[in-house]
């Protein structure tokens, strides 16, 4: 069996080692998986990729007579946040209102408190029943200064920094180049158990720098299962501040004034707007966690094109359609899933069900063959079983993807490489920056059903293996498949703020075309399994 990797850029500086294709699909440390209203009528699934790390799922549903869509995938660095909003002030603090969640953006997203004072103090206590880390999450500034971090009111537990400038005590400088260089963080402790109260003072004037310190959050090591890894759930007739966080309806809002929310929650997706009440702005992204995209909104749990007598039809969710929702069912660990309306916002577990009986049907409505699509969600693996049973007379398929792997070279918004070169386990390369400008490409990988992916972001190195074949039940049409890499579907370079997207397939190939008539069948699988690399 022949597979590929692929590897991070030589520009990263890390190009591994090639390994056994069967290292993909190991299990990379996760225990649990989470599932929350998502955009538009859809759903955010998340899954651990490792202790700490997560991948969330966004699964379309912008036409609710058609099966979800799974549309992208984001990885993030799992920690517990603490706000502003939580932390006890004392002194002289100016509380400020941000903007922007993107990394591109220039602030933070959420509240934020500055101080030049040295009487200020900002105290806030953490608390989690395994061992964790600690970090300061601030803005940096061409004026920043020396912030002073003690835990339980002296410093021997501040164990990841130092005294940087013979202050006499430990601190960070939050001086940055930039003026108001967003989303700064530093880890300050580690090996941290239980409850501790953080302090966090202005410890004097940095040079370079200057005398002011902006501070948004402290943070801690998390999983799915923690209280405050995601902001809280909107909540009617409540009190907020100029900043604070929350999410409703798949979407997040930061509130733009001091005061009460409205009786129902808000709906609009982007800009500013009301809830009857106080108004917010929204956003697809919470500010925290930092997510990192690796691929881009496209089909892959199956697509197919079908030739039925010179009519030709693709199905396949939102992107190809053709393909009506009959029926849906959505379970947490066996049992039914009810949206949380309260706290962090997430149905926890440790697997996530979705089953949709769909039709697969002619522009007229003329039904061509009935699928039932089950999703598996674990820690770090996502499995989609298709049955397609026929019911039209004759079909000519013409063909049948039965796994889609989306992924991106070059990701804009960071200015970074993501993936950079194929390689096949018999030795074979392919350099993606070779086809830098480049459509139309295609790189053909006979008797392949197994691929594995190696990529790096700012947030986590990760391993992704993916496969597809057909299930093993008596009759099925299907037998042989193949794999192909797009190395550049729109012809981009590495450079700007555009993605260079790409993508693998893996088809069904009979060696004699494939015309499926009524009473067959066609039953295959897809799997991606995903871990961080720590």
């Amino acid at each position: 069996m022949i597979g590929f990797e692929l590897s991070p850029g030589v520009g990263q500086g890390r190009r591994p080692a090639p390994r056994p294709l069967a290292s993909f699909f190991a299990n990379g440390g996760g225990q649990s998986v989470a599932l929350a209203p998502g955009l538009d009528g859809g759903l955010t699934l998340w899954t651990e990729v490792g202790p700490n790390h997560a991948a969330r799922l966004r699964l379309d549903q912008q036409d609710a007579g058609t099966r979800l869509s799974w549309r992208e995938t984001q990885l993030a660095e799992l920690r517990n946040v603490y706000t502003v909003s939580m932390m006890t002030l004392t002194g002289s603090w100016s509380q400020l209102q941000t903007s922007g969640s993107g990394r591109a953006a220039s602030y933070t997203g959420n509240r934020a408190i500055s101080s030049g004072s040295a009487g200020a103090t900002a105290t806030v206590q953490v608390d989690r029943d395994r061992p964790y880390d600690l970090w300061i999450n601030y803005t940096g500034r061409t004026s920043g200064g020396y912030v002073r971090v003690e835990i339980d009111g002296a410093q021997t537990l501040v164990n990841e920094i130092a005294d940087p400038a013979g202050l006499g005590f430990k601190a960070f400088s939050s001086y940055a180049p930039t003026d108001l260089t967003r989303r700064q963080t530093i880890k300050v402790a580690s090996g941290l158990t239980g409850p501790h109260d953080v302090s966090l003072r202005f410890g004097g004037a940095a040079t370079p720098g200057g005398g002011a310190i902006m501070l948004e959050a402290v943070t801690t090591s998390g999983s799915l299962d923690d209280p405050y890894i995601l902001p809280p759930v909107w909540q009617p007739n409540t009190t907020y501040q100029m900043g604070d966080e929350v999410q409703f309806g798949g979407m997040y809002y930061a509130a733009r004034a001091n005061g009460s929310s409205g009786a129902t929650g808000p709906t609009h997706s982007a800009g500013i707007a009301s809830d009857g009440a106080l108004d917010w702005r929204a956003d697809n992204r919470p500010t925290y966690p930092e997510f990192t995209i690796i691929d881009y909104a496209s089909e892959r749990e199956y697509a197919a094109r079908v030739d039925v007598a010179g009519d030709v039809i693709e199905v396949g969710g939102q992107t190809h359609g053709h393909d009506a929702l009959v029926s849906q069912t959505i379970a947490v660990d066996g049992v039914p899933w009810v949206p949380v309306t309260g706290g962090h916002g997430l149905t926890v577990g440790t697997q996530i069900s979705i089953v949709e009986e769909t039709i697969w049907q002619t522009g007229g409505s003329g039904p061509l063959a009935n699928c039932q699509t089950s999703r598996s969600i674990t820690p770090g693996t996502i499995q989609h079983n298709m049955q397609v049973d026929i019911t039209v007379a004759s079909m000519d398929v013409e063909w049948l993807y039965a796994g889609m792997l989306p992924f991106v070279r070059w990701e804009g918004e960071t200015a970074s490489t993501v993936v950079d070169t194929l390689e096949a386990q018999d030795g074979t390369v392919v350099t993606l920056a070779n086809y830098a400008g480049q459509t139309d490409d295609e790189i053909d990988f006979p008797m392949v059903h197994r691929l594995g992916l190696v990529g790096t972001t700012p947030v986590v190195d990760f391993v992704y293996g993916h496969e597809a074949g057909a299930l093993p039940v008596a009759g099925n049409r299907l037998d042989q498949f193949e794999a192909f890499v797009l190395p550049n579907i729109d012809g981009r370079t590495a450079s700007g703020s555009t993605d260079w997207p790409a993508k693998a397939y893996i088809r069904a190939s009979p060696q004699s075309g494939l015309t499926l008539q009524s009473g067959d069948i066609a039953h295959f699988y897809n799997r991606h399994v995903l871990a961080a690399v720590t």
